[in-house]
């Protein structure tokens, strides 16, 4: 009966793991209910139904509940000081859960205790999975490899719901492609289900050829909905890890041809993406000389066009300020909306402003004929802010480029970062440097990391005072600003010594998930939200204490 039990939990343990790796890019409430429930498992994983009803057999029903809740304590207390002290000789573990205990002793030098208790709250599962899986056995390859095709069906659920959303038409940012968590912590989890099924491709003799076709088709099918959400974090990560590993295999290969091949890849993509960078550039910044080649001069109502071709710059190959009569198109908007000429829109700028480049967008020339030509849904946009049409009807890299470059023109003429979250993540590192100058060995406490940069960010006056909440999106740089020199120091320690200990760089499912959480680092706070924390607590900790290790994992050639 006992064995039965052991094996009911067993089974109990690797549904709750799939229902927390489910609910990485799902679902933030059941990320905590899984967490809770893996809990529960890890204290009365000896529980025997047989003998809590024995208990309300033999001794009634109000007698035995009150002995079967001193059961569960007694099950409880036994079993936590057991795994305690398991925890406790697993050196790795114990380091790795130092970085919560690290967020605690910064209560020390913080005055938002608030905020701080908040802090401590999403940051328990560094703790608690560290804990729970270096003290419970292993499961075994066959069990992780069922976790992440559950895993990867989650993944392809959130994209087809994000799909559904794109053809829908029904949104007006890229990030509600992503309706449960941020859009970059989806990006993140898709990237790595990329890469495993990569190897589930490439390496995993398990599957036939007709899944593998099946995997590489959703291979496709992920990297294409990352373009879509325009994620460059995430395609950026991608590129530079496929890179090492193709660099990697390239050197191990023993094949002289295919040491070539692979090489010659590494060599073509980064150059490649570099051309086509460089040539999407050029267009988007600079207008054929054919453009204003014997322009038409007047609208058709008769009145003389404006050609400004410096006020308002160039925006996809197109001076925004050609072909321009305010008069008309002040009067003809008027009359097509109740948002006034002269009225903000619902982004705070000028309705004049966002509507000249809106219909340059459109390739309309900006006067009562062109505004004519709008569609009450392109009226609907202006309203709202939608300054370009390619940012709701043709969402991708070629939307985001024209994000990037508008935002490089403002931040270059006006030095406000307001407009573009890469040149605001820029301001927001300046400000958190200046804060790791001023509280250089103790920092600011656990508490206090978003008070001093929102104070520090109106400083500044670049545009981001009204950012208060946003921290440096830098994940170290947070933590230097938050527990000073040593604290940062001790954040590299565990993030390096605990893979290093368990030989953990020896699992290609590690290697690649660390590359892309460590990576992520640079650019977002990774684990200051609840879904980046839990996404890299759990794998990392599953996959260094938690799974049994392969004898080899990354290939030494790839032919094989």
């Amino acid at each position: 009966m006992a064995g039965g039990t052991k094996d009911i939990f067993r089974q109990l343990y690797l549904w709750v793991l799939i229902i927390i790796a489910v609910s990485l890019p799902l679902s933030l409430y059941f990320m905590s209910v899984g967490s809770f429930l893996l809990l529960a498992l890890w204290l009365w994983s000896d529980f025997q139904a047989s003998v809590a009803i024995r208990f309300f057999k033999q001794k009634g029903f109000i007698r035995g509940f009150f002995i079967f809740v001193k059961y569960l304590w007694s099950l409880a207390k036994e079993s936590s000081v057991e795994k305690t002290k398991l925890f406790l000789h697993n050196k790795a573990a114990l380091v790795f859960a130092g970085i919560f205990l690290l967020e605690v002793a910064g209560l020390l030098f913080t005055a938002n205790f608030a905020y701080a208790t908040q802090d401590l709250r999403i940051k328990l599962p560094l703790l608690l999975f560290p804990l729970i899986f270096s003290s419970t056995k292993k499961i075994d390859a066959r069990s992780f490899r069922r976790l992440m095709l559950f895993y990867i069906a989650a993944l392809l659920a959130g994209t087809l719901i994000g799909t559904f959303k794109l053809i829908s038409g029904n949104y007006l940012n890229v990030r509600e492609f992503s309706p449960f968590i941020s859009p970059i912590r989806f990006g993140l989890n898709i990237s790595f289900g990329i890469l495993a099924l990569g190897y589930f491709v490439v390496k995993d003799i398990y599957f036939n050829s007709v899944q593998k076709f099946f995997m590489s088709i959703l291979i496709v099918w992920f990297v294409w909905f990352l373009m879509k959400m325009e994620s460059l974090t995430s395609l950026g990560l991608l590129l530079l890890i496929v890179l090492g590993i193709l660099t990697y295999s390239g050197f191990r290969a023993q094949k002289l041809w295919l040491k070539t091949a692979l090489l010659f890849i590494v060599i073509l993509i980064p150059s490649g993406s570099y051309l086509y960078l460089k040539k999407e550039i050029t267009r988007m910044t600079h207008v054929s000389a054919k453009i204003l080649r014997n322009p038409v001069r007047y609208t058709a109502l008769g009145h003389k066009y404006v050609f400004d071709t410096i006020h308002f710059g160039i925006e996809d190959g197109r001076y925004v300020g050609a072909y321009l009569y305010i008069p008309e198109l002040k009067k003809a908007w008027n009359k097509r909306s109740s948002l006034h000429f002269d009225a903000k829109d619902k982004k705070g700028n000028s309705v004049e402003y966002t509507l000249i480049r809106y219909m340059t967008s459109r390739g309309l020339r900006k006067d009562a004929e062109g505004v004519s030509r709008l569609s009450n849904k392109d009226i609907s946009y202006i309203e709202k802010g939608i300054a370009n049409y390619n940012y709701v009807e043709h969402p991708g890299l070629h939307s985001r480029l024209l994000t990037l470059i508008k935002g490089w023109q403002v931040y270059k003429k006006t030095g406000n970062a307001g407009g573009n979250s890469i040149f605001q993540r820029y301001e927001f590192l300046k400000a958190a440097l200046i804060l790791v100058k001023r509280n250089f060995w103790t920092g600011v406490g656990t508490g206090d990391l978003i008070e001093a940069l929102g104070e520090q960010y109106r400083l500044m006056h670049s545009g981001i005072g009204k950012y208060y909440g946003f921290i440096a999106h830098n994940q170290y740089i947070d933590v230097f600003v938050s527990f000073g020199v040593f604290g940062f120091l001790y954040f590299l320690f565990a993030l390096v010594y605990p893979p290093l200990k368990t030989h953990s760089f020896n699992d290609y499912f590690f290697v690649v998930f660390y590359a892309i959480m460590l990576l992520s680092m640079f650019s977002d706070d990774t684990l200051q939200t609840h879904s980046g924390l839990t996404l890299f607590v759990f794998f990392s900790s599953i996959l260094m204490f938690g799974k049994e290790k392969p004898e080899k994992s990354l290939p030494r050639e790839i032919e094989k």
